[in-house]
């Protein structure tokens, strides 16, 4: 149990850390890493420890699957993700990629530690 505890309070500091810049959203209304990030927090949890991915999770998928305007926008995401999800520990790939499936979203990606964000269209 102690274990399990000590996983969900690093999971917490990684999201706070990823958290801790500022909303932006250019003028031009390109995504920002900081937005995706923001949008994609409340996912670290179950891509770190499984169980259910939470409402929050879902919600922010969503925000971010309406917000890609252009394949700069796919890609730009894809590469945040990417970037932003090598510095979590134990994050699970597997389960990272789940979750567009479990919140009933479509992602145009598959990001894992080789993906090639410069081909997503």
């Amino acid at each position: 149990m102690a274990m399990s505890m000590r996983k969900e309070a690093l999971a917490m500091v990684m999201a706070c850390m990823l958290i801790g810049a500022s909303v932006v959203v250019e003028a031009n209304g390109n995504l920002t890493c900081d937005q995706v990030t923001i949008w994609l927090t409340p996912c670290i949890s179950y891509a770190v420890l499984g169980g259910e991915v939470s409402p929050l999770c879902c919600q922010g998928v969503h925000s971010l699957n309406a917000a890609y305007k252009t394949a700069d926008d796919r890609r730009g995401a894809c590469q945040c993700i990417k970037d932003r999800a090598a510095y979590i520990p134990g994050i699970n790939y597997d389960r990272v990629n789940q979750i567009g499936p479990k919140c009933a979203s479509n992602c145009p990606f598959k990001v894992y530690p080789t993906t090639d964000c410069s081909k997503v269209n």
